[in-house]
C-alpha cells in the first residue's frame, strides 16, 4: 500500500501471479470456492499452474497437450468448490477433456438456504529438492472462477504454517473444514477430503506476511452458522458493492453523517433504492462508461487498460476508527443475505493500520486515485422488471430443485464401443406449467438432449456416445414461456458403470498418431521452461508441427536417460501413458512406433532393477 492508496486501480494483479509458485517451490495442493464456475477457467488454471509461462488463456485453450499435461500433472493435487448448478453450460459442446475434471470440482449448497458465495484460494507450496520448509498462499478474490472481467479486488498473502495455533485463522478453518459436507448429490471425493483436512491443518497454524503499513487481519465467514458478521461502524464509510440493498445500507450506515460516507455501485442497483437511502450517502458514485455483467456473468476479453471496460465486481467496505482505517474485502456485497441475514456463505478479510499511513476514505476515492474513473450517479426511471424477475424466481427455484435432487448417471456398453446414458434422480423433480426443461450430454451439445416434464428414478435415455464424449456433467436449459426468458447451466450428476478405458479413450483423441504421441512424449520430458516456448509458439497457430521435432530427430533416448537420475517423474509420466494408449491384451499400440514401445521395455527393466 503505497501513497495512501491502497485501491489504486494501476496496483494490477493477474490470476496468474497469484497461482504462480515462489522461485523454487513447486504446487503441493491447491483448493478454491468460487460461486460460478466455467470449464474453460478450471482447464486452463492446472495448465497455469503446469507451465508458468502460459499467461494468455485462449492461448492455452488453443493448445490441447498443454491443457492435457497441465489436468495429468496437477488436477489431482486441485479441489475446487462451487455452487450447484452454477456452472457455465456450452449449448454448442463442451472440450471432452472436461471429463478429468470430474474428481477435481464438487458442487455444494449453502446450509442456511442462500448463495455459496466466497471465492477463495489456499496453496501450498513445497521446496523443490525438499530442502526448506512448505509456504503457503491465501487470495480472497471478488471474483468468481469465470472469464468476467470487470473490475475486482484481490488480497493474496504468503505465510508459512508455524507449531502453535493461530486464532485469527479460525474462521477460514471453520469454512474449509465445512466444505465436504456441503457437498450436493454426489459425495466429495475421498481424495478431496484428505485434501481439505490436510490444508486446514496447515491454515490453522499458518501466519502471513502483512503487506506493508497493515498492523493487523482479521478473517470472518458468514453463512455457516447464526452468527452474522459486518464491517464495524466508525466516524466514515466507504462501499464499495455492485449490489445492494435497502435493508443492508441503511444498518451499515446507522449513526454515520451523511456527509462522511460515499457509494459506489451499479446504476441499475442504485436506480431502485428508497431515496431515503440515497440521501445517507453524500457521495453516490458509478463506474464511468462501465458495461455491466450479471456477478460472475462471462465477458469478452477486455485490453491491458488500467480499469476493465466491463463494469463493477469489486466488494470492499472502509471505516476509519480512531487513528486508524480499516478496509474489508472478501466475497460479499452490500446485501441483506450477505451481511445481514448471513443466509449466504461469504468470506471477508479485514486489514486494519494506521489512517496516515493506509489513508482515509476520501483518500482512496480521490480524484488522483479511483476518482478519477468515477462520475457522479445521475438518478434515472429503472424500467418495471417484476415480470422479469418473477420468471427469474420461477427459474431460479426449478434450478435449485435439479442442483439438489442427487441425478444419477448410468452408462450401459453397446456394441462397437458406444454408450448408452440414462439419467434418473434419487429426489423427485416437476417442472411446473409454463416452463421448459432441456438437457444433454455436455459435451455432445445440446441437440443431443431431450425434453422432459419431471425427473426421478425412472430413468430416461439421454443419449447414446462414443465412449470419450461420456462425462458426468449434463447442460440444463430452462425457459419461461410467459417471459422468453431462459437459463441455462451445467449440472454435475453421479456417474455409475463408467467403463475403465474413457480417460484412455480421451487421451487417443488428443493424441491421434504416433507424431502427436512423440511430440507429447517430449513434452513429458523436457524442461518446462523450454517445453512451455516450444509449446505454446505452436499453439498460436493451432499446429504443434515442428514443436518438438519428430522420431527421427529428436533426441528422445537422450532425454530418457537423462530422466533415469533424476526423481523418476518423468519416466512414470510416460509409464502411465503408455500403460493407457498400449491394448492389455496385445501389448501393441495404434499411436505407439514399435520402436519405442521396445525402447521402454528396456527402460523398465532398469527403472525395477533401480526400485528393489
Amino acid at each position: 500500500m503505497q501513497d495512501n492508496a491502497a485501491l489504486d486501480p494501476e496496483n494490477r494483479a493477474l490470476y496468474a501471479e497469484i497461482l504462480r509458485a515462489p522461485a523454487g517451490y513447486d504446487l503441493d495442493a491447491a483448493l478454491a470456492t468460487t460461486y460460478t464456475l466455467d470449464f474453460e477457467t478450471a482447464l486452463v488454471v492446472p495448465a497455469t499452474l503446469a507451465f508458468h509461462a502460459a499467461e494468455n488463456r485462449q492461448e492455452t485453450l488453443d493448445t490441447p497437450l498443454a491443457l492435457l499435461e497441465g489436468l495429468e500433472r496437477l488436477s489431482a493435487r486441485i479441489a475446487i468448490f462451487c455452487e450447484a448448478g452454477r456452472i457455465k453450460a456450452v449449448p454448442k459442446g463442451a472440450n471432452r477433456l472436461t471429463a478429468l475434471l470430474e474428481e477435481t470440482v464438487t458442487e455444494v449448497t449453502a446450509p442456511r438456504d442462500g448463495a455459496f458465495h466466497p471465492k477463495l484460494w489456499l496453496l501450498r507450496f513445497t521446496p523443490i529438492g525438499g530442502h526448506g520448509r512448505p509456504r503457503l498462499r491465501l487470495a480472497l478474490l471478488s471474483r468468481n472462477l469465470t472469464t468476467d472481467a470487470s473490475w475486482d479486488l484481490s488480497l493474496s498473502l504468503d505465510g508459512a504454517a508455524t507449531t502453535a495455533l493461530r486464532e485469527e485463522n479460525a474462521p477460514l478453518v471453520q469454512l474449509v473444514r465445512a466444505l465436504p459436507g456441503l457437498a450436493s448429490g454426489r459425495p466429495t471425493p475421498d481424495r478431496v477430503k484428505d485434501m481439505v483436512i490436510f490444508l486446514a491443518d496447515e491454515l490453522a497454524r499458518a501466519e502471513w506476511d502483512k503487506p506493508e503499513h497493515v498492523r493487523s487481519i482479521r478473517f470472518a465467514v458468514n453463512g455457516l452458522t447464526d452468527d452474522v458478521w459486518r464491517p464495524r461502524i466508525g466516524r466514515t464509510l466507504g462501499i464499495i458493492s455492485p449490489f445492494v440493498t435497502d435493508k443492508a445500507l441503511v444498518t451499515l450506515t446507522r449513526g454515520i453523517d451523511p456527509a462522511k460516507a460515499c457509494l459506489l455501485s451499479r446504476a441499475e442497483e442504485l436506480a431502485i433504492l428508497q431515496p431515503e437511502t440515497l440521501a445517507r450517502f453524500d457521495q453516490v458514485a458509478v463506474l464511468d462508461e462501465m458495461a455491466e455483467t450479471e456477478d460472475g456473468d462471462e465477458g469478452e476479453e477486455d485490453g491491458p487498460g488500467p480499469v476493465p471496460a466491463r463494469g463493477l465486481h469489486a466488494k470492499a467496505f472502509i471505516t476509519e476508527r480512531y487513528s486508524s482505517t480499516e478496509i474489508t474485502i472478501g466475497s460479499g456485497n452490500a446485501t441483506a443475505p450477505a451481511l445481514i441475514s448471513g443466509t449466504n456463505v461469504e468470506v471477508f478479510a479485514t486489514l486494519s493500520g494506521y489512517t496516515k499511513d493506509i489513508g482515509t476514505v476520501q483518500d482512496q476515492m480521490s480524484p488522483d486515485q479511483l476518482g478519477r474513473f468515477l462520475r457522479e450517479f445521475a438518478p434515472f426511471d429503472h424500467p418495471d422488471t417484476l415480470v422479469e424477475k418473477a420468471a427469474e424466481q420461477r427459474l431460479d427455484a426449478v434450478r435449485r430443485d435439479l442442483a439438489t435432487s442427487d441425478p444419477v448417471l448410468r452408462c450401459e456398453e453397446e456394441d462397437e464401443g458406444r454408450i448408452r446414458l440414462f439419467l434418473s434422480s434419487r429426489t423427485e423433480v416437476a417442472v411446473p406449467d409454463g416452463i421448459r426443461l432441456r438437457l444433454w450430454p455436455i459435451v455432445a451439445g445440446i441437440e443431443h438432449g431431450i425434453s422432459l416434464r419431471s425427473l426421478y428414478e425412472r430413468e430416461h435415455l439421454l443419449a447414446r456416445l462414443a465412449l470419450k464424449d461420456v462425462t458426468r456433467w449434463i447442460g440444463v436449459n430452462l425457459v419461461d414461456d410467459e417471459s422468453g426468458l431462459e437459463l441455462t447451466f451445467t449440472l454435475g450428476t453421479e456417474l455409475v458403470d463408467l467403463p475403465n478405458a474413457r480417460t484412455a479413450e480421451i487421451l487417443r483423441a488428443l493424441i491421434e498418431n504416433r507424431t502427436a504421441f512423440l511430440r507429447y512424449i517430449r513434452l513429458l520430458l523436457a524442461d518446462v521452461s523450454d517445453a512451455t516456448k516450444a509449446l505454446f509458439s505452436a499453439g498460436r497457430d493451432g499446429s504443434l508441427s515442428g514443436a518438438f521435432g519428430t522420431g527421427q530427430d529428436a533426441p528422445i533416448l537422450e532425454d530418457m536417460v537423462r530422466a533415469l537420475s533424476g526423481d523418476g517423474r518423468q519416466l512414470r509420466d510416460i509409464e502411465r501413458l503408455v500403460t493407457r494408449l498400449t491394448d492389455p491384451d496385445t501389448g501393441r499400440s495404434d499411436v505407439i512406433p514399435e520402436e519405442f514401445l521396445h525402447l521402454w521395455q528396456t527402460f523398465q527393466a532398469v527403472i525395477s532393477e533401480k526400485t528393489k
